[in-house]
């Protein structure tokens, strides 16, 4: 069974790191592609199925290399301490730590070149075991889009099939209610998943002329694959409805007595400061500090 791999980068990855001798390695290879452990994989850049033994293979070779990483900067650490004087008692630390500081600066260029070449044999390594994780990506990809752009032209194929022959006994509603709202839904059932034709158009359009004059301002709804069936067909889902009914309605009308939906609200509140005011609570009258 295939496995799902998140891709990310190097970069992303590390999140951040100290701009020095190692760090401007990591500067240099930050895009390099990697991969996630999904149990980190909030936000992942993307996701593809691989085999078992890819994935895992991927994923080895990029714990390794971060350990690598991980290693490689405890050492410049190590070979830096000359370089890194506390904020506080410079004096005191230059006289104490003088001769391993010598020490180090005499090293420090052989250690940090070997620093340099330790990276790139790790990443050698990266490469040979997980090189060919951008081009499976790509590849992946490519197939991913074309096998959606197939889906969708079959989809849109069905629906184009049903909205031809949508007169009969094919349609189905459901009236939902809660929190206050009222709205009916309206789905053609060969284009919707889990619903029963049972309606005419014309039925239809009777229960929600019903449910109107009593209750005048309750929305309509089309399901998804219904709204794009009429949307394809006829422009819009109202103008799809006219032509299928007769009846041209509004689909969401509006209650004038309900305000929720809208930017103001029912009380008035005066200004919020009184800044410019003649010293009035909440502001201040000229002056200075």
């Amino acid at each position: 069974m295939d496995l799902d791999v998140h891709v990310t980068n190097l970069g992303s990855l590390l999140g951040g790191w100290e701009v020095n001798v190692v760090g401007s390695l990591l500067s240099e290879h930050n895009q390099l592609t990697c991969v996630r452990p999904s149990v980190f994989a909030v936000y992942p850049e993307k996701v593809v199925k691989a085999s078992d033994a890819d994935h895992d293979r991927w994923h080895a070779a990029t714990d390794r290399f971060l350990q690598t990483i991980s290693a490689l900067q405890e050492r410049e650490k190590a070979i830096s301490l000359h370089l890194r004087p506390p904020f506080r008692g410079r004096l005191v630390w230059s006289i104490r730590y003088a001769w391993r500081n010598l020490v180090l600066r005499k090293g420090y260029d052989e250690a940090a070149e070997r620093l340099r070449s330790d990276f790139n044999a790790a990443l050698a390594v990266y490469l040979k075991d997980a090189g060919d994780l951008p081009e499976y990506v790509k590849k992946y990809t490519a197939r991913e889009q074309k096998r959606r752009r197939r889906e969708e032209e079959q989809a849109r194929l069905r629906r184009a099939e049903a909205i031809e022959d949508a007169s009969g006994p094919v349609w189905s509603y459901q009236l939902h209610k809660g929190s206050g709202m009222r709205s009916f839904a309206i789905h053609l059932a060969s284009v919707e998943s889990g619903v029963e034709a049972r309606h005419t158009p014309a039925e239809v359009q009777a229960a929600l002329t019903a449910e109107r004059a009593e209750h005048p301002y309750t929305k309509v709804n089309w399901g998804p694959q219904t709204s794009l069936a009429l949307k394809e067909k006829y422009g819009t889902e109202v103008s799809g409805w006219a032509r299928l009914t007769g009846e041209t309605i509004i689909a969401h009308p509006i209650d004038p007595n309900d305000r929720s939906g809208r930017w103001h609200s029912k009380h008035h509140y005066g200004p919020s400061s009184n800044y410019g005011s003649d010293g009035g609570a909440g502001g201040f009258a000229g002056g200075g500090f």
